[in-house]
Order: C-alpha cells, then sequence, then structure tokens
C-alpha cells in the first residue's frame, strides 16, 4: 500500500470512527486516539470537534460549504473512496438533502464517543479509551 493509499483508507475510517459506531468502531478503535490533539492521552470533545471540522475541510473540496458528490475528485480509486466516505456520512445529512454541511458534520452524533463516556463528563479519559479498545476487540 503506497502512503497516499494508506493515507485515504485512514481518513475513510477515521470518519467512520468519529461520526458512527458499531462495525467502523470495531475496525479501528485506535484511530481515535488520533483526536487528542494536546497529546494528554484524553479526548476531550473539543478534540474531536476539531477533528470533524478539519475532515470536513478535506471533504468540501470546491468550498461551497458542502460535502456533497459535487466535491468527488473525477476518475480512479479517488472518486470510489470518497463515494465511501460520503456514504458513512450518511447519517449526518440531518434534513436528508443530499449533502452534508459543516454544521451537520460538527452535531452529528458520536456513538463511539457518548458510549465510551461513561462518566459523562465530555472527555474520554484514558482508562474510557482502554475500555472501548478492549470492547471492540472481543476481551
Amino acid at each position: 500500500m503506497t502512503n497516499t493509499t494508506a493515507t485515504r483508507t485512514g481518513f475513510a475510517t477515521l470518519i467512520g470512527v468519529i461520526l458512527l459506531g458499531g462495525a467502523a468502531w470495531a475496525q479501528s478503535a485506535d484511530r481515535l486516539s488520533e483526536a487528542d490533539a494536546n497529546g494528554d492521552g484524553a479526548i476531550e470533545w473539543q478534540e474531536m470537534v476539531d477533528l470533524r471540522a478539519a475532515a470536513f475541510e478535506r471533504l468540501d473540496r470546491n468550498d461551497d460549504g458542502f460535502a456533497d458528490s459535487g466535491d468527488a475528485p473525477r476518475i480512479g480509486p479517488a472518486k470510489s473512496r470518497f463515494t465511501e466516505v460520503l456514504d458513512q456520512l450518511s447519517s449526518a445529512d440531518s434534513d436528508g438533502d443530499g449533502r452534508i454541511s459543516k454544521s451537520e458534520m460538527l452535531e452529528a452524533p458520536s456513538p463511539a464517543f457518548e458510549n465510551g463516556d461513561t462518566d459523562g463528563d465530555k472527555v474520554l479519559s484514558a482508562d474510557e479509551l482502554s475500555a472501548l479498545r478492549e470492547a471492540a476487540s472481543g476481551r
């Protein structure tokens, strides 16, 4: 796998982690740690929001304020990968218009985060992250 392919694959997996739960989480529990921008071993909700904002900026390739099929590369594997990512994001499309606004992206539920935040403090502590990884691996 080339670095470019690895980056694209990692980005799609990360999208799944920040917006979905279930299978996407189980496949990529360790990817959530990428949200730990300050490197303190915990993930604050604001770090997740910041990660989502950065992901949105990467998806909105034509800078029209929406992530949709108009942002997809024209040809090649990048187009199908982009379509995959948009499919993963479909649950964030709260108004059902077929495109994701930045506010929809930022406000979409994050089951992995919410389920892992057992004390409800909007922070995934190192212990909570460890418990999520163990649950995802079936231990």
